[in-house]
């Protein structure tokens, strides 16, 4: 009999993860892992193609899945910031897999959820255990996008896949109002990932600067940083480093990431938890500390004291979405259920 082996993937609008595990009895055993930088649908075919080469030089692939950072919506997906499409039929065909299956990349995280381990993990609130231990799970991922997600507990846990990400921002006092016209100018529309983002941590950033010395709120914050083009781990290293205004611009960041963080566990009463997931909140640990976060997700007029009893934690484990999708390709490829 010959040994099965799980072939999984986290594409996201930067980086791609893809990982090859071998099924065995009760659990998933990690065989090999690559990054490698994102990419359009043939190269990443090509890949594919080659790590399964290298890797798989026994046994057979009993099942695939790739979690994509776009919306699957009947098996196909157009990868949101990054353009990449693919196509469940497309992908069983070039491959020559029959189990290969597309999912969002929130969803994946929110599949390895459950089996992550308490080091995974870092705390900001504690809360209190729900009186319910099926109570939803919301999971808010600020990276190169935003990405939403629950996650249903009980005996067959389920998982609702979510664009969430893209609401309108709505801003909070006369700063924000200025922050919301700068980006309305910019874009056309405001939604919460022009903010809560690698892409939006710069746009925070670059209002400010423009403000800088024509507004009192910024008028002795200079900065080393121009507003020419850089990314978001430009802006936190420039923190680390003392610069002030990238330092202003992350205290805007964790604020309105807290309120949008609560205003998710609310619409979901997730009173299982929030988690923060993607690349920028484990990065960010130290300011997150701080209160802004903690301060902007509690503060829900009447619903304040319930939101003090969510838990809320950020994953660390940078390759959650990646275990997860190997958890839904080894669900699905054995018929089991996991909320598609």
């Amino acid at each position: 009999m010959k040994n099965k082996y799980i072939l999984a993937a986290d594409i996201g609008a930067t980086k791609t993860d893809i990982g090859l595990f071998y099924a065995a009895a009760g659990f998933l055993e990690r065989v090999s892992t690559q990054r490698v930088a994102s990419c359009g649908e043939i190269e990443f075919l090509r890949r594919v193609k080659e790590f399964l080469r290298l890797n798989l030089v026994a046994g057979e692939l009993a099942a695939a899945c790739f979690g994509v950072a776009g919306p699957v919506v009947a098996g196909r997906v157009e990868a949101t910031n990054l353009g990449l499409k693919l196509d469940e039929q497309v992908l069983r065909r070039e491959l020559g897999w029959a189990q290969v299956f597309l999912v969002n990349d929130l969803f994946a995280t929110a599949a390895a959820i459950p089996g992550l381990k308490e080091p995974d993990f870092a705390i900001l609130q504690n809360g209190e255990p729900p009186a319910d231990r099926d109570s939803p799970i919301a999971i808010l991922a600020p990276g190169t996008g935003l990405g939403t997600a629950f996650l249903l507990g009980g005996e067959r846990p389920r998982i609702l896949a979510s664009e969430g990400g893209h609401v309108d921002f709505a801003p909070r006092d006369e700063a924000e109002v200025e922050l919301w016209r700068y980006l309305m100018k910019k874009f056309g529309r405001v939604s919460c990932e022009r903010l809560l983002s690698g892409p939006g941590l710069v746009n925070i950033f670059c209002w400010l600067k423009c403000r800088d010395g024509q507004d009192k709120l910024c008028v002795d914050e200079k900065s080393e940083l121009s507003i020419e083009k850089f990314s978001g781990a430009e802006v936190v290293a420039a923190a680390a480093a003392g610069d002030n205004l990238a330092l202003l611009a992350i205290s805007y960041f964790t604020a309105i990431l807290g309120r949008v963080a609560g205003d998710l566990a609310l619409t979901g009463m997730a009173a299982g938890g929030l988690y923060l997931a993607g690349g920028i909140p484990a990065k960010i640990i130290d300011y997150l500390r701080q209160g802004q976060f903690t301060n902007g997700f509690t503060a829900k007029g009447r619903m304040s004291d319930w939101m003090k009893k969510i838990p809320v934690k950020v994953v660390l484990n940078p390759e959650a979405a990646l275990l997860g999708a190997a958890r839904i390709a080894w669900n699905r490829g054995a018929g089991r259920d996991d909320g598609k």
